[in-house]
């Protein structure tokens, strides 16, 4: 009966290290190596200004047809 106990605990640690192992890396990614993606604007050579998008126009009216037509 024991070693069925510890086989349940040695699943469920490895679980759970596993998932802090996995947030651990996804923090340290977001905060030290997310500095690298094409998101960040580059302080080196002819930098652009963001450019801004303009917003949709709005969709074109259609009217009902009137009744008896």
């Amino acid at each position: 009966m024991g070693g069925h106990r510890r086989r349940i605990s040695d699943r469920v640690v490895g679980i759970a290290l596993g998932i802090v192992l996995g947030l651990a890396v996804i923090v340290l990614f977001l905060f030290l190596g997310s500095r690298n993606t094409i998101d960040e604007p580059s302080l080196s050579g002819g930098a652009t200004p963001p450019t801004q998008t303009q917003p949709a126009a709005p969709p074109a009216k259609v009217s009902k047809p009137k009744p008896g037509q």
